[in-house]
């Protein structure tokens, strides 16, 4: 019905089937009807990693990298400390919400990312000189004695707590479930205790 009414076929040499484990045994059957080649999680999906687990420090290696490409980028240009700043809120806190908005980032990548960015604010790009402030002083607010920069993990939960609000807190449906379920549990405890038949209501 889709490709009848919109004219848009699948491209099956550009389609992967992936099933899950409750799947496997009738993958011959599944894969032999819709003519799709298997295939295998992580894969990339609009910049994103699509997983079936938690986020990991190998699928934040690309964030790394784009990280450590920028400042490289950077090299022939002659920063002030003031522009680094800049650059540090304007790209490369960018970068780190495209991934902080739809997965939890792992504590440890957090950690390198901000070791990197203290480095490039103070020490530049050639890496010499020492941190004069502390990072967690470093993202108070201005007014507060800080520069501004934000702190990766706070936004982190700030981005989840926005998207959970987006599933549970829209429709009539969802604050009935809401008023019903979460009265005095925390959000992010309460997952572990629901089971399917919630969602049928």
């Amino acid at each position: 019905m889709f490709a009848t009414l919109l004219g848009q076929h699948v491209n099956p040499a550009k389609t992967q089937l992936i099933l899950s484990k409750a799947a496997r045994h009738d993958s011959v059957r599944l894969l032999a009807t819709h003519d799709f080649q298997e295939g295998q999680l992580p894969v990339k999906y609009l910049g994103l990693p699509l997983i079936s687990s938690c986020l990991s420090l190998v699928n934040c290696r690309p964030l790394w990298d784009k990280i450590e490409r920028c400042i490289q980028g950077w090299a022939r240009i002659s920063l002030s400390f003031e522009a680094r700043v800049q650059l540090i809120k304007l790209v490369l806190m960018a970068l780190n919400s495209y991934l902080a908005i739809p997965f939890i980032l792992p504590k440890g990548i957090i950690k390198e990312i901000e070791k990197r960015l203290q480095n490039f604010l103070w020490k530049g790009i050639a890496g010499t000189g020492y941190s004069k402030v502390a990072w967690p002083q470093v993202c108070n607010p201005v007014d507060e004695g800080g520069l501004g920069v934000r702190d990766m993990q706070s936004l982190n939960l700030a981005l989840m707590s926005k998207r959970l609000w987006e599933i549970v807190g829209i429709n009539w449906a969802s604050r009935r479930w809401r008023g019903k379920h979460i009265v005095n549990a925390s959000y992010w405890c309460l997952w572990a205790s629901l089971t399917y038949h919630v969602w049928q209501e």
